[in-house]
């Protein structure tokens, strides 16, 4: 299983909106949306297995594309800001301690937030 993080992301003035990633991905948001517009609102446990990090590597690399500099050109890829161009190992590890144990017992309905 795989201890996602629930966030309100703020787009805009007037938009937000909830999701719930990956931890492995919230820094890559911070940076695209700025620490100030990412909140963590709770977790949320997801059943699926660990993506192999070469694969997630290049699905972040299509997901968040590139920054872009001053003039409007594309500069460094957001995931390459956070992970670093040869950051699989780095991403590898961030997968690797997302991980947890299946809880025991129904948690249907149980919700978990952010500081308590």
């Amino acid at each position: 299983m795989i201890n996602c993080v629930r966030l309100e992301i703020r787009k805009n003035e007037a938009f937000t909106i909830e999701s719930a990633v990956p931890p492995w991905e919230v820094p890559i948001l911070e940076v695209v949306h700025g620490p100030d517009n990412v909140k963590k609102v709770g977790f949320k446990l997801i059943d699926r297995e660990l993506p192999d990090p070469q694969d997630e590597f290049v699905r972040l690399n299509n997901r968040y594309k590139r920054s872009r500099d001053e003039t409007g050109a594309a500069s460094t890829p957001y995931v390459h800001m956070v992970y670093g161009q040869l950051g699989v190992q780095k991403l590898a590890d961030a997968i690797k301690a997302a991980f947890v144990e299946p809880p025991q017992g129904d948690l249907v309905g149980q919700v978990s937030s952010v500081g308590g």
